[in-house]
């Protein structure tokens, strides 16, 4: 009786240490492995690690660059993001990868695409849902300009925050502002003036707040020698629709020369990019 009992002990002991096993979190290492397993997986069943782009359906061939440090929890699902390179574009894409803990066994659940060369296409609202963000396409205002870029809007507590990226433009200051329709005919000049509900002068918005810049006045962008540039701000009062100072349907330029935030509209010359601010798809 005493070896049967010691023997029925053991097989209980081992089966506690295997549940305590299977609810034990996974390391963050891990799941950084978790997901350097399945891109290397799909590579060798594939030839490459290709995804759909949800937003075009187009089919994505990416190179592995590097696994963020960063992991969590969401939901039922852990994760952690990759930054990845397009084979084609050369463009940078930051991929957020869910992992599914089944009794122990880590597995890829789902993948999505965040950002575009840091343009960020959703954040997360309540319940860790995903909340799409408006981005606004730069295009060029004249026929064979190389000139292309992204501008995403998101509502913060402390503002509407802009991130914009230019590529391809001639290096140096360039204005950049939201303008008050949502049209880009006539080399961007349909897009009408700069977005200035209050009737105030220009100036500033980031510095002076509304009583003294148009509120599509976000400055200037530098573009570096290779043509790429960027541009974070935060921008209290502004919001994606709400009130007088909704931004959906406007459209943001940028322009040939720097702010100078001289009046009446900074003296930054013609209109070398615009994209229309569309509703979050």
């Amino acid at each position: 009786m005493r070896v049967k009992y010691v023997f029925l002990s053991f097989i209980a002991l081992m089966l506690l240490s295997m549940r305590l096993s299977y609810a034990a979190e996974p390391s963050p290492e891990q799941l950084r492995d978790t997901i350097r397993g399945h891109i290397a997986n799909q590579e060798k069943l594939q030839g490459a690690f290709a995804i759909v782009d949800e937003r075009t359906g187009d089919l994505r061939r990416l190179e592995l660059v590097g696994v963020h440090e960063r992991v969590g929890k969401t939901g039922d699902y852990y994760y952690s993001c990759t930054d990845m390179k397009d084979v084609k574009t050369g463009e940078l894409l930051d991929l957020d990868f869910d992992i599914e803990d089944n009794e122990g066994q880590l597995q890829v659940a789902d993948i999505h695409i965040h950002k575009d060369d840091g343009i960020p296409r959703y954040t997360y609202g309540e319940a860790d849902k995903k909340v799409p963000l408006p981005v606004a396409e730069l295009k060029p205002t004249v026929e064979g300009s190389p000139v292309s870029g992204k501008v995403s809007f998101m509502e913060t507590d402390e503002g509407l925050k802009t991130n914009a990226v230019v590529e391809n433009a001639p290096p140096g200051k360039h204005g950049f502002h939201i303008h008050e329709k949502g049209d880009c005919a006539d080399q961007g000049n349909a897009a009408g003036g700069h977005f200035n509900p209050d009737g105030v002068p220009h100036g500033d918005v980031e510095k002076h707040g509304f009583q003294r810049a148009h509120a599509g006045d976000l400055g200037n962008i530098e573009v570096g020698s290779d043509g790429k540039g960027k541009l974070e701000k935060i921008i209290p009062g502004l919001t994606l629709s709400e009130g007088k100072y909704g931004v959906i349907g406007r459209s943001v330029i940028l322009h040939e020369k720097a702010d100078d935030f001289g009046q009446p509209t900074g003296n930054a010359g013609g209109r070398i990019a615009c994209g229309i601010i569309p509703e979050a798809s």
